[in-house]
């Protein structure tokens, strides 16, 4: 008698992190890609879920390679997507309606929200069938919105482990769904102390002991260079860095420089940066009579954006809390600035003040306040040494708070305490 030869088993998967993004890449969230970076480096095996396609062009290198070898789009109404919301109906009725009806409940207080939460249930539900496949085993949000919504699905209706990257998006304003969210991740991260405070003691948390403070860490592209020499020359150069958008305060800025070219300061401002507000602020520059002194950049390559902050007299962002619109945490150019010693002028708003202390590491104004705004960058001008006063301690203070090796670490101690999971690889490539 013979026995048939047993069939050899596939080998299991082995854990992987699965990251869940509302649209990768975004110009304005180099933050999170830098974060990814690091982590790739460190060897953790993980992927990339878009809910949706980039808008704008990817011009970063490293944000092409991710976004090719390492993430999978899905639109939100496909036969895919719409297939997996089907078989889910079939296999995990009762959860999938309880966790419905407790969005649905828990959110009452926002009815807009509720149609845009339920509206990713069948695209969370496809990503949920890839990821498994791929032997996903915990789920990681990014932003307080749609991305940690999805993770709540996966958890509330398949018993996935998940946790959220919260970047201040939407956590001011009254929202019972958020509460009811966060409470049910095995943790959170968040970019700033002010946010992590807020989220800790405002939006009655039963398990505050969960949200744990991670800042972003800065490329070491920026790190390791050595600033140039700076000499004092008789043109004033401005550089400002954002999206087009209103929050940025980009207005602020232009107002604030054709105020120094009325009193016959010399001055070139470059604006690097895409966004909707383009024409707006180029009809601004046009009545202010300043297009010969304000040049709008576009969106650069990582590499062009360093060698034009760097040769910098200042850098100089206004941003403003605007309610509805996503708010500024500390803008990651604010810290690339100052680890490259240029000196910097913004906003006294939001996280900003933890990085940048009004007279030691730069110079803070108030939020909308022009005038202000207009007579720190003269200070720069009519006294150059300021900014070498500025520029070491601006550096150390960086170093402190934004040192990636340092903050990544904290991320990985995170998810290996929370999920008890060794997401890597155990030999890295030479």
């Amino acid at each position: 008698m013979t026995t048939a030869a047993a069939t050899p088993r596939e080998p299991m998967p082995k854990p992987e992190l699965g990251i869940i993004i509302s649209m990768f890449p975004e110009l304005h969230e180099t933050f999170i890609l830098r974060e990814l970076v690091a982590l790739e480096r460190r060897g953790m095996r993980f992927h990339i879920y878009s809910l949706q396609h980039p808008r704008d062009p990817i011009t970063l290198d490293d944000a092409i390679r991710l976004s090719t070898e390492r993430t999978s789009y899905s639109s939100l109404f496909t036969l895919a997507t719409l297939g997996a919301l089907a078989r889910t109906l079939i296999k995990h009725p009762l959860p999938l309606l309880k966790s419905v009806a407790s969005l649905v409940w828990s959110g009452k207080d926002r009815p807009m929200d509720i149609v845009k939460n339920l509206a990713i249930l069948p695209a969370s539900l496809h990503i949920a069938e890839q990821g498994h496949k791929r032997g996903i085993v915990h789920w990681h949000g990014h932003w307080a919105n749609i991305p940690t919504t999805a993770c709540w699905f996966l958890g509330r209706i398949f018993g996935d482990s998940w946790s959220a990257a919260i970047h201040g998006e939407d956590i001011f304003s009254s929202n019972k769904f958020l509460s009811h969210k966060l409470d049910e991740a095995t943790f959170c991260v968040v970019c700033s102390d002010l946010f992590c405070q807020h989220l800790k003691h405002n939006i009655n948390l039963t398990t505050p002991q969960n949200i744990h403070l991670n800042y972003h860490g800065l490329d070491p592209k920026v790190t390791e260079r050595k600033s140039p020499d700076r000499q004092s020359h008789p043109e004033l150069s401005v550089v400002s860095i954002g999206r087009l958008v209103p929050t940025k305060g980009l207005d602020v800025v232009i107002n604030a420089c054709a105020i120094l070219r009325s009193r016959d300061i010399q001055i070139n401002v470059k604006i690097i940066g895409s966004g909707p507000l383009l024409d707006e602020l180029s009809q601004l520059v046009a009545s202010l009579g300043m297009e010969e002194h304000v040049t709008f950049l576009g969106a650069l390559a990582f590499e062009q954006v360093l060698e034009t902050l760097e040769v910098a007299d200042i850098f100089a962002l206004a941003p403003r809390m605007i309610p509805g619109h996503p708010p500024d945490g500390i803008p990651n150019v604010i810290a690339e600035a100052m680890a490259l010693g240029v000196p910097v002028v913004t906003t006294k708003v939001s996280a900003i003040p933890e990085l940048v202390s009004d007279g030691e590491t730069g110079t803070l104004v108030e939020v909308d306040d022009v005038e202000a705004f207009a007579s720190a960058l003269a200070a720069f001008h009519t006294n150059p040494q300021l900014g070498s006063t500025f520029s070491q301690a601006a550096r150390t203070r960086v170093g402190q708070l934004f040192n990636q090796d340092d903050n990544i670490d904290d991320l990985l101690a995170l998810f290996e305490r929370y999920t008890q999971q060794d997401f890597l690889i155990s030999t890295l490539p030479d």
